[in-house]
């Protein structure tokens, strides 16, 4: 069985190498040699068999299979989860197995801002979830569900990447904040943040960067005062709570403009900027180009540097 989407009125016979599928049957789970699976598990339990391991899974977490082996499925109990059969390279089409997994590649990933995908090639099966981010990691696999099965514009594979994109920069990043390899931090630069109060503010404003959050909002949320929180910011991330949401924004926008074909106004919507004239202009304060003229280099030198 292959695990892809093909397009009907929009792009059609257009091939995404993706399948989302909300509850379905884990019986007879056939990835061998084919595809990577996400399994996003949202409420209950899960078990299954992997080379001879058991592998166990509470919610909220990820569970992550790469494609060297089939899980067995042992059981679920009261579980409700979203399966993602995903080859890599419908995250950009350079994405290989091979290259993936070759010496050369966390130079080009490092390059060109393309993921790692460590959690599924370090074989750690099972990332847990912050209670924070749940909500955005559930309703970004319900956008891209719906994207791929509804295919309402000819948007709808760049759209569907672009929601799974979201999903698997909170999984990389939760894959680096429980103490995994160096390699993850190295891979994106994201700092390994030492105070329990102040990863609880980060990942409120990760998993809330599209809503428009407050400081008292983050500071609430984190369980610290206002002055506590900017304290904390200033001395392991040398910014504000609210400079590091700005560039958290920029940071996932450049991703959605390197990687899809979304128009810009969505983007600029999705992170939480009210009217694209604001975005273009702290894209370009921050970045130096406008989010086009991001977006054209980026996929050109891409092209240029892989090929």
């Amino acid at each position: 069985m292959q695990h892809i989407t093909v397009g009907r009125k929009y792009n059609e016979g257009k091939v995404a190498f993706v399948e989302c599928v909300k509850d379905g049957s884990l019986d007879n789970i056939n990835i061998k040699d084919k595809c990577f699976l996400l399994i996003i598990l949202t409420k209950g339990k899960l078990e299954f068999k992997i080379n001879g391991e058991k592998i166990s899974a509470s919610a909220p977490s990820f569970l992550c299979f790469d494609e060297s082996e089939n899980p067995v499925f042992l059981s679920k109990s009261k579980a409700h989860y979203t399966c993602v059969y995903f080859h890599p390279k419908f995250l950009n089409i350079n994405m290989t197995f091979e290259l993936l997994r070759s010496n050369k590649y966390g130079d080009i990933a490092t390059t060109h801002d393309m993921f790692m995908l460590k959690p599924f090639i370090d074989k750690a099966y099972v990332i847990p979830i912050a209670e924070t981010q749940i909500e955005k990691i559930e309703q970004s696999a319900d956008y891209m569900l719906e994207e791929l099965t509804e295919q309402r514009d000819w948007y709808w594979s760049c759209r569907g990447r672009s929601y799974f994109m979201e999903i698997i920069i909170a999984l990389e990043r939760m894959y680096g904040l429980i103490g995994y390899g160096l390699t993850h931090q190295k891979a994106d630069n994201s700092p390994i943040i030492k105070n329990p109060k102040l990863r609880d503010a980060v990942l409120y404003i990760e998993g809330h960067y599209g809503d428009s959050i407050t400081l008292s909002d983050i500071s609430a949320n984190a369980g610290i005062n206002h002055t506590t929180l900017t304290a904390l910011m200033k001395e392991e991330l040398g910014c504000t709570a609210i400079e590091y949401l700005v560039q958290y924004r920029i940071t996932i926008a450049k991703k959605q403009l390197a990687f899809t074909d979304v128009p810009i106004k969505n983007i600029a919507n999705m992170i939480g900027f009210k009217t694209v004239q604001h975005f273009n202009r702290i894209f370009k304060e921050i970045t130096g180009s406008t989010p086009a003229e991001f977006r054209k280099t980026a996929v050109q030198k891409r092209k240029d540097e892989i090929k």
